[in-house]
């Protein structure tokens, strides 16, 4: 812990604090981990942040395209909790509609030992939580390691709070272009199909492409899709 501790204070940048991040609960064998930033106080849900890594692109994408959020009781319980709880004590914390049942079983579907999930707080109602899916091996977590990685995920959210919080509020000024690439990008629509329907090159969606992975700090099209929500610049209505 001292180590990811001295690394995360020591991080210039979002970027790096992520990977740090990542890199800790790897060697503790856990490859799957969402964080999510909750709306402040009167903002809708649009105003939400979420990164992710190791969770199954299907999954991804049907949460935001089906607006399946509305049903998952984890980040539901998660808006109220403070402390730690796991996915599997989640019936047992609140009272869950077929819809909830059905997420949650979708979930241990490509998390079958389950996981937990954990509150964080920072400044000005930037409250959220990790959570993160459990190797088997971890199936039934000692509480001191638990602990642990509580104190992990709230260091790493204040820190976050640090570095982005004017840019989850104020954006990373995506250009009109840029916003109309990424409206089709989360639409699963592939360069060339984009470059057909707005009338660019495949060359030009591609360079736009890799400024919007610059200004929202992601590598990938669906974390640039789900960084687009949450900064409000794209809608799936």
């Amino acid at each position: 812990m001292r180590h990811f501790l001295a690394a995360a204070a020591a991080a210039t940048d979002v970027g790096r604090l992520w990977d740090v991040f990542v890199n800790y609960f790897d060697r503790h064998g856990i490859r799957q981990i969402t964080c999510v930033l909750f709306s402040p106080p009167g903002l809708d849900h649009s105003q939400s942040w979420v990164r992710l890594v190791g969770m199954p692109e299907m999954a991804v994408t049907r949460y935001f395209d089906e607006k399946v959020f509305y049903d998952d009781p984890i980040r539901l319980h998660a808006m109220t909790a403070t402390q730690p709880f796991k996915w599997l004590d989640i019936p047992r914390l609140r009272t869950l509609s077929p819809k909830e049942e059905a997420f949650l079983e979708n979930v241990f579907s490509y998390s079958p030992a389950g996981g937990v999930a954990i509150p964080v707080f920072g400044p000005n109602g930037r409250n959220g939580y990790v959570a993160i899916g459990f190797p088997e091996e971890l199936r039934d977590i000692p509480q001191d390691l638990l602990t642990e990685f509580q104190v992990i995920a709230q260091f790493a959210h204040q820190r976050f709070c640090e570095f982005a919080a004017h840019q989850v509020t104020s954006g990373a000024a995506l250009s009109r272009r840029e916003k109309e690439v990424l409206h089709w990008v989360a639409r699963g629509k592939s360069n060339g199909v984009i470059a057909d329907i707005i009338g660019i090159s495949a060359n030009t969606v591609d360079t736009h492409l890799r400024r919007i992975y610059m200004k929202l700090q992601v590598s990938d099209r669906v974390s640039a899709a789900l960084a687009g929500i949450g900064h409000g610049y794209i809608s799936l209505d």
